[in-house]
């Protein structure tokens, strides 16, 4: 059997995929429950009994795993809130382990158990990116608003490290921790894991606009991690697009645009950005082909429609702005945010 080394597979198959028109990719919001109630967290709107209750069943679940299955994506990422709060999780993993999706779980390791742990040692993950904002219990639980959570969330820290799973730590930055950066990366680089900081944050998903209010500034921003920080992380770039010149007009540059992610809530509705959640199609009625057919035209090649300033400006390949960034905090796919451009400019000066 020919042996590959990862990366080379991955390439080959999201190119592979991508003009077969078939997404690789479904990040799976198993729940908005999650144990921390994050001042900067754009999920933590639904984080309420009312719209738990209306979540899905294991069954459901299961049902709608199945149909990702059988679309064809390899790559299964388990998200909320934090998926570990579902008391199924376990059986959620393992039905979806069983069907050999490579799977990676997003927590803040705050409803990490040692059952849950030993599990996972038998059957680990391909990765576990845990999220980390501060290493001391004033400012974690100043982030957190939950008193205690600091000490449960290194418990499940040390939990991963002991049992030696695959882990990434990401670090949110906000108004609240920047005075800490240097020692949450000695922390962090300590545990022989890669410091990753990322200033950008969002509205809720309900439109309320209090996180925007933590952002850094723009110096502040690029002082992150050595030179510069300005890295699209949470956006996967496309194969395609990897060396497009600037002065594009392609409306989504990321890879919603080219139909390789789609995104399923708690609800199972399925889209194919996690800021733009319409329109949608509900997996438990159709399925994902059928959505995914109706939903990618309406992004995939898109155009400017409007004389937005946005549309050709050469500074947006290392801008964060987006269609979906715009849309949440100005109601407007097309509009430019203020913040992002001068991110984008300082950048410019800075690498110059």
């Amino acid at each position: 059997m020919e042996e590959i080394q990862y990366k080379a597979f991955s390439l080959r198959t999201h190119k592979k995929n991508w003009r077969i028109k078939r997404p690789n990719v479904c990040q799976f919001e198993l729940t908005f429950r999650c144990g921390l109630r994050c001042r900067h967290c754009c999920t933590d709107c639904y984080n309420k009994e009312e719209d738990i209750k209306r979540e899905l069943t294991t069954s459901h679940v299961k049902l709608i795993i199945d149909k990702v299955y059988n679309s064809g994506v390899i790559w299964l990422c388990f998200t909320g809130g934090d998926p570990l709060t579902r008391q199924d999780f376990l059986e959620l993993y393992s039905y979806a382990k069983a069907q050999g999706f490579l799977i990676t779980i997003f927590t803040n390791a705050y409803s990490m158990t040692e059952e849950i742990i030993k599990y996972l040692k038998k059957k680990p993950p391909f990765v576990i990116e845990m999220t980390l904002n501060a290493v001391t219990k004033e400012s974690y639980e100043k982030i957190s608003q939950v008193e205690g959570s600091f000490e449960k969330v290194m418990q499940g820290l040390n939990l991963i490290l002991k049992a030696k799973l695959p882990l990434k730590i990401k670090t949110q930055i906000t108004r609240d921790n920047l005075g800490e950066i240097p020692d949450i990366k000695k922390f962090i680089e300590g545990l022989g894991l890669k410091f990753r900081p990322s200033s950008d944050l969002q509205p809720r998903l309900n439109g309320d606009l209090t996180p925007c209010n933590l952002r850094i500034t723009s110096q502040e921003a690029l002082s992150l991690n050595g030179k510069r920080q300005i890295v699209k992380d949470d956006c996967q770039l496309l194969p395609h697009t990897a060396h497009r010149t600037p002065h594009t007009d392609l409306f989504q540059q990321c890879s919603v645009g080219g139909g390789d992610c789609f995104l399923i809530d708690p609800y199972g509705n399925t889209f194919p950005c996690a800021l733009i959640r319409k329109p949608v199609f509900n997996l438990l009625k159709v399925d994902i082909g059928y959505a995914i057919n109706r939903l990618l035209p309406q992004v995939r090649n898109r155009k400017f429609v409007t004389d937005s300033k946005c549309n050709g400006c050469n500074l947006r390949e290392i801008c964060f702005w987006c269609p979906g960034r715009a849309y949440v905090e100005k109601g407007d796919m097309e509009t430019r945010i203020e913040y992002y451009c001068q991110l984008a400019e300082e950048t410019a000066k800075h690498i110059g």
